[in-house]
């Protein structure tokens, strides 16, 4: 049984030289010297295959946030900035750089609810949601806790753990019952994609948003869970959706709400194929990448199809969409 703020370790081989430090530290020099001589794309290019190695080495997020500022991309060198100081707390150097790209790319909040205000500007560094998802999910959070439905809530896809933080510290406030969320992620960054998983025909590893990004380890989770004072409702489980979910969906029983972050089609069908039948009938399922990531797209219709299903989608933000599961 799990337990709040505790996970199995993951059955893991142990990785092979290339893939230790060692093994990262010739090709990011590399990196740094393509950098310094202005080829800022074959830099990039390189610091997006080290990610995809998934061993976290210092300044390589923040290398990718300053090729991202070259690239006229200011608000990914804004998140790149952000992972690195996940991996990295003490890096003065993308604390300096965050502080200067705060001010253009924190979203300032247009939703009047005095919770949600406050709460929202202490999980915003910890989260790449946009405002309007995150209201989205503090609103689903607020009313299945208002109107008493039965069922814990499921988050898959944490990252640095703000909107989880955020739907934890909602129930926490509203809820008139005992509820979990159970927060699944690797916690070592995003899984490989596949040919499927493609922006605008771009693929995932070409976009620079490929294997191993997104990384933040479980410690980023539970600073911001004690920090809004939600650790005994969280309870995060470490591993890949194909292994965690079964393992963990009798202990979970119903659900009340569902939140997909999985991005890539093979993580969404693994969301759907082990959870969908959990929810409840007229249960809320939020889709974060449904407008973004083409595989996302594909792995919901998919699995529409093969279950003879009619899911009607709700546009969010043109990214995120929701939907409640079918009463039949």
């Amino acid at each position: 049984m799990t337990t709040p703020c505790s996970a199995p370790s993951p059955s893991t081989p142990r990785p092979s030289f290339l893939r230790t430090a060692l093994g990262v530290s010739l090709p990011f020099a590399r990196a740094r010297l393509l950098f310094a001589l202005g080829r800022v794309d074959a830099a990039f290019a390189l610091t997006t295959r080290i990610k995809a190695l998934k061993i976290p080495t210092r300044n390589l997020d923040l290398l990718r946030a300053q090729c991202r500022l070259k690239q006229n991309s200011p608000g990914e060198a804004f998140e790149f900035a952000k992972e690195e100081l996940r991996l990295f707390p003490n890096n003065a150097a993308a604390e300096r750089l965050l502080t200067d790209l705060r001010t253009r790319f924190t979203p300032t909040t247009t939703y009047q609810d005095a919770h949600y205000r406050a709460w929202v500007q202490v999980i915003r560094p910890y989260t790449m949601v946009s405002d309007d998802r995150l209201w989205q999910l503090f609103s689903w959070a607020k009313r299945i806790c208002e109107e008493d439905r039965p069922g814990n809530f499921a988050e898959c896809g944490v990252a640095g753990g703000g909107s989880s933080a955020l739907i934890a510290k909602t129930i926490a406030t509203y809820s008139k019952r005992p509820r979990r969320l159970y927060a699944f992620d690797t916690f070592e960054g995003m899984p490989a994609p596949r040919a499927e998983d493609t922006h605008q025909g771009v693929a995932a590893a070409d976009t620079g948003w490929g294997e191993g990004t997104c990384a933040a380890p479980m410690q980023s989770l539970r600073n911001i869970c004690r920090e809004l004072a939600v650790t005994d409702i969280v309870v995060p489980v470490q591993g890949f959706f194909a292994d965690t979910l079964p393992a963990t969906r009798a202990e979970m029983g119903e659900l009340a709400f569902l939140h997909l972050d999985g991005d890539w089609y093979e993580s969404t069908r693994d969301i759907l194929v082990n959870l969908y039948d959990q929810v409840a009938p007229g249960g809320y399922m939020q889709i974060d990448d449904y407008g973004y990531w083409e595989g996302c797209r594909r792995a919901i219709h998919d699995f529409e199809r093969e279950r003879g299903l009619t899911f009607e989608l709700h546009n969010i933000d043109g990214v995120g969409h929701w939907m409640t599961r079918p009463q039949s």
